[in-house]
């Protein structure tokens, strides 16, 4: 969550890492709504709705309650790989193609 985009151009910003300029926050430093403005047409941006911070947790319990059981089931049998998403484009790709080299685990 975080993300606020202008429909008709498709431009993308975040409110950690590409805050649109007329961004203000409220005391609780969330972002106002109403002072969410396209840098370039000062048009209104939007939240999309699978992108709060109620969807993010809604998600997240859906991971934890249905992908985790299915993970731990076959990961014994050894066609679960983990990959590290915490680095650059380069090591994932890296990763993920050794995990698909070795067919799993």
């Amino acid at each position: 969550c975080g993300r606020w985009i202008h429909k008709r151009s498709g431009r993308s910003y975040h409110v950690k890492y590409a805050p649109p300029k007329s961004m203000k926050k409220d005391g609780e430093g969330n972002p106002i709504p109403e002072s969410m403005s396209d840098d370039e047409t000062g048009e209104a941006l939007m939240q999309r709705p699978d992108d709060t911070a109620s969807a993010l947790v809604k998600r997240l319990a859906g991971y934890h309650g249905e992908t985790v059981p299915i993970l731990k089931h076959y990961a014994p049998g050894g066609i679960v790989s983990e990959v590290n998403a915490n680095q650059g484009m380069d090591g994932v790709w890296g990763e993920v193609l050794s995990a698909l080299k070795r067919g799993g685990n």
